[in-house]
């Protein structure tokens, strides 16, 4: 392992980057509530899904694409040069005019984006001792939280801007984004990938000795944002349709959810190592598919409330877990790859989320959808009994 300072260091600097990407997957949840009162869309539950869905979109490409990327050159070069393309796409939708400059804009940001997902916990995995990895995994997990709940902090203030408010609440990450740009120049490369002796082999991955814990990793995380993304990204939509709160009120309450999430989350953190990656994984899945099943009964402010704050609270176990495993499950010269493979699977499984369930709460479908949600949860109960324990192996 490398020294503990650098491994602090890549460890923050790697959190810094899925913290922008916590807010811009989830500050569009917010913007769009005031989108489209100044920018035409066509077909709305469509384009309106399509904008929430935008930067997974992008995500999709970027995961896998980029995760080889840095197998074959390393995790510092690609690391050195996606926050650059991040603050150029980021700018791009700040000024866009019409639906599909947006949304073109908004898709692009997301490739780079994706990237953040496979190099950082790669990065993450290779440079921390196996006793501890959990514990840095789920760390980096927890400041994507922490950028969810930056967005809507922000869009508390700027949703009396109208018009400037909704780009400023895309804009501002760029100045933080700058800062950890300048930063990641002093960081050293993974001892593992420059000891790596073969060269990175793209299907390997699914050759018959890695193949079925790696496509397991990925469908779970599949169907794990289906429910997480359609739940999170649609809340606003489902709180302003069922004219429970005002839009400052929405994201007041979203902030409430995310905290709640945000302290699940470290106590995940700190016991990931010490009870495993299964039993955590299980027990969210498994008590989000119930309160999924009960949520349609409860649909009024309080009963929301109070059930999607235990959602909130459950999803924090999977959402650092489906994080940590492909990292583990795979070797270092095509981790990377690997890693960026199931991270594709999520993104995937978000926009089909997003999707989904923006089409059905705006047909006022509710108790399909959260029927739909838990049926899923259940699915993934089911394929979590297959992977093997990860806690404490060593990565080669």
């Amino acid at each position: 392992m490398q020294k503990s300072a650098s491994t602090n260091k890549i460890v923050i600097l790697s959190a810094f980057g899925m913290l922008l990407d916590g807010y811009q997957l989830t500050v569009i949840a917010f913007a769009v509530l005031l989108i489209p009162d100044y920018i035409h869309l066509s077909d709305y539950s469509l384009d309106y899904g399509l904008l929430i869905a935008s930067v997974i979109i992008g995500a999709i490409i970027g995961t896998i694409l980029v995760g080889y990327l840095s197998d074959l050159v390393g995790r510092r070069r690609v690391y050195l040069s996606t926050l650059l393309f991040f603050i150029l796409f980021d700018m791009i939708s700040v000024f866009s005019v019409n639906f599909y400059m947006l949304f073109i804009s908004r898709v692009l940001l997301g490739v780079v984006l994706g990237a953040e997902y496979p190099v950082a916990n790669s990065y993450i995995a290779e440079v921390t001792p196996s006793d501890k990895r959990g514990f840095y995994l789920a760390f980096a997990t927890v400041f994507f939280s922490v950028g969810s709940i930056s967005s809507a902090i922000v869009a508390v203030f700027m949703f009396p801007l109208g018009n400037i408010g909704w780009r400023l609440m895309l804009g501002v990450a760029v100045i933080p984004a700058i800062i950890v740009e300048f930063m990641r120049f002093s960081l050293p490369e993974s001892k593992l990938w420059e000891e790596k002796k073969e060269k990175t082999g793209f299907l390997e991955m699914f050759s018959k000795k890695y193949s079925k814990n790696i496509i397991l990793a990925a469908l779970i995380w599949f169907l794990y944002d289906i429910v997480a993304y359609g739940l999170s990204l649609t809340l606003p939509t489902i709180l302003k349709l069922g004219h429970f709160v005002t839009n400052v009120d929405n994201a007041l309450l979203t902030t409430f959810f995310l905290v709640i999430g945000i302290v699940s989350g470290v106590f995940v953190m700190i016991k990931v190592d010490k009870f495993g990656r299964k039993g955590i994984q299980i027990t969210g899945f498994l008590l989000m598919a119930v309160l999924f099943l009960i949520l349609p009964h409860f649909y009024y402010l309080a009963g929301i409330i109070t059930i999607v704050s235990f959602l909130e609270l459950f999803n924090a176990f999977g959402g650092a877990t489906v994080g940590i495993i492909p990292a583990e499950v795979t070797i270092t010269r095509f981790r990377g790859t690997s890693y960026g493979f199931s991270s594709m699977m999520g993104k995937i499984g978000a926009v089909i989320g997003v999707i989904a369930m923006s089409l059905l709460i705006t047909s006022k479908n509710y108790f399909n959808a959260y029927i739909f949600l838990a049926v899923i949860m259940i699915i993934a109960i089911l394929l979590t009994l297959l992977l093997p324990e990860t806690k404490n192996i060593k990565l080669e």
